[in-house]
Parts: C-alpha cells; structure tokens; sequence
C-alpha cells in the first residue's frame, strides 16, 4: 500500500503515521485479489483542525484506490488522530465487505 498524508494546521508526528499505517494495513488483506501487488493499493488520507465551535475535533478522510475496481471513501470527525483512525478504519472496512458481497452475487 501506498500512502498519501495531506495535513491542514495540525501537528503530525511519526507517531500518528505510525498509528494509522497499523491499523490501515489490515484494509489490504480485506482487499484480497483486489489488492493488485503491494504497491497497486493507494491510500489518502486527510487531516485538518475542524471549524467546529468546540475547536477541539479534527476532521479526517481517507480514499482507497483498488486496480481492480475497488474506490473506497471514508470522512469522520473525532476527538483525536488515534479516534479519527479506528473510524476510518471500521467505515472502509464495512464499504470494502459490501463491495466483496456485490461482486459474489
């Protein structure tokens, strides 16, 4: 997999990149055949500090891009990076075994 990191105003450590590596590297075993070879899986992913009136949330998209007709979208918004992870995560997950039961039947 590949990944993109675009941030908006925020300080991202290797720490944070570390986090979501971890748990976005699982997404490419969902993949399967989809997957390509390990350098056809594209991720984006987005950060920003939200405008929301608490000013403490961050807003967070990722896309994956599949070779093999897979294009997955995910937008959250969360208290922290590590928050914004998991839920991306457990979206592009439930997009991707939707994807995977269309294509059984």
């Amino acid at each position: 997999m590949i990944f993109h990191f675009e941030t908006h105003g925020v300080t991202f450590t290797e720490e944070d990149k570390d986090y979501f590596l971890k748990r976005f590297a699982k997404l490419e075993q969902l993949l399967g055949f989809d997957a390509g070879d390990s350098d056809s899986v594209e991720v984006r992913i987005s950060l920003e500090k939200s405008k929301h009136h608490s000013g403490g949330r961050f807003c967070a998209e990722a896309g994956v891009t599949s070779p093999h007709g897979g294009k997955f979208h995910a937008e959250v918004m969360e208290d922290t990076f590590q928050k914004c992870a998991d839920e991306l995560k457990l979206k592009l997950r439930a997009q991707i075994e939707g994807f995977h039961g269309k294509r059984k039947e």
